[in-house]
């Protein structure tokens, strides 16, 4: 069923325009009429809703959204149902590019470029695995950098939770048999491709493939027929990056994507902490010792070890030697607003922070891109050591 630009559905959801279709159904730009909040609306056509695992797999991106409740996963407001039998899903508005779009825009971006990103979807993940909902089809597509948010440019979303896997819910809503391959090939974790278990490290490994080809421009295995392509991702090594870029951010994706899953990181907290101190690792050394890294993206406060979406807030560094605020380092706690640093007196007074690159911005038009936290605190960790020791020298 096709819909027309001013029809109303349910008596509260206008059309505005067809922004994208598909085989299955169409998505629509709309307006709630009641609030007058712009929104997308998803249609599932009635022919689709025939086959089970389709109507199943589009049901869960709510339940998805629902169960996870992280600013960095696509919102679903609503479900229903039309006249004549299609399905609809109501979701805000995105309006920006998918990760996909930017890498063909750009080329390939640099680790600064990537590492906002980057943790952003980390936290939406941390939040998700939280839920016990694993992603499974992790890929450029579904990584959307939307405009703008709340003021805060550049701001991620993770969509299409179709195929997900929640292990916390009762029942089995995998919507697979056993052994059955489930995702995009390229961003295929070995297990997965083996049509094994797969658990909170199957989607790290995705992040670690949406990097190398975020950073390369290119995926990094390629075959010439599906079956190829299964058996370099199950029996190949990652191939090396750039000696360009930063070996230890190279050190950082290879380990993301180790063919054995105890080799990786073992939570996106983890990742997001190797993230930081990386970060703080590299302002240092370009600083010449005079900063400190605090958090991932300028100006975002209430981030990482706490819960919410931020990246930490700006603790400048007095001149006394304390700090002059309480600011959260990132995934790995917090700096107290009275800790003296070591015996010497003065510290820098810089505060460098992981910067992002604005980027034209659109609203993405197609049934991909409109498809649909943070981790858990931890002891002071190896960041806040290193910025100490580093600041003091």
């Amino acid at each position: 069923m096709s819909l027309e630009p001013g029809q109303v559905l349910e008596n509260k959801y206008r059309i505005v325009r067809q922004i994208g279709e598909g085989g299955m159904g169409a998505v629509y730009e709309g307006e709630n009429t009641f609030i007058r909040r712009r929104v997308a609306i998803k249609v599932l056509h009635a022919h689709a809703t025939a086959d089970a695992a389709v109507l199943t797999r589009f049901e869960r991106e709510a339940q998805a959204a629902g169960q996870i409740g992280s600013d960095h996963i696509l919102e679903v407001l609503d479900l229903g149902q039309l006249d004549g039998g299609d399905r609809f899903m109501v979701m805000e508005f995105l309006d920006g590019e998918a990760l996909t779009d930017r890498i063909r825009r750009l080329g390939s971006l640099s680790p600064r470029q990537l590492l906002p990103l980057a943790r952003q979807a980390l936290i939406g993940l941390s939040a998700a695995h939280a839920a016990g909902i694993i992603h499974r089809d992790l890929k450029p597509d579904n990584i959307f950098v939307l405009r703008e948010k709340a003021g805060h440019k550049d701001f991620v979303k993770i969509i299409d939770f179709g195929i997900s896997k929640f292990s916390a819910l009762s029942g089995d809503l995998s919507m697979t048999s056993t052994g059955a391959v489930m995702g995009t090939p390229y961003y295929m974790a070995p297990e997965q491709a083996r049509g094994s278990g797969v658990d909170a490290r199957t989607d790290l490994y995705a992040v670690g493939v949406i990097l190398f080809e975020a950073l390369a421009g290119h995926v990094p295995f390629d075959g010439t027929s599906f079956n190829d392509l299964m058996f370099k991702i199950v029996l190949s090594d990652a191939p090396e990056l750039p000696e360009a870029i930063d070996p230890e951010f190279r050190a950082l994706v290879k380990k993301a994507m180790s063919r054995e899953p105890n080799q990786r990181f073992q939570s996106a907290a983890e990742f997001i902490a190797a993230l930081d101190e990386w970060s703080a690792r590299m302002a240092l050394t370009e600083s010449g010792g005079r900063a400190a890294v605090v958090g991932g993206a300028p100006g975002w406060a209430g981030g990482g070890a706490t819960g919410a979406a931020g990246f930490g807030a700006t603790a400048a560094l007095g001149a006394t030697g304390q700090l002059a605020a309480v600011g959260q380092l990132g995934a790995t706690g917090q700096l107290g607003a009275t800790g003296q640093q070591g015996a010497t007196g003065q510290l820098p007074d810089a505060v460098v922070q992981g910067g992002v690159v604005p980027a034209e911005a659109r609203t993405g038009g197609n049934w991909a891109a409109t498809q649909a936290g943070a981790p858990p605190a931890s002891a002071p960790s190896k960041n806040q050591k290193f910025i100490i020791i580093g600041a003091a020298a």
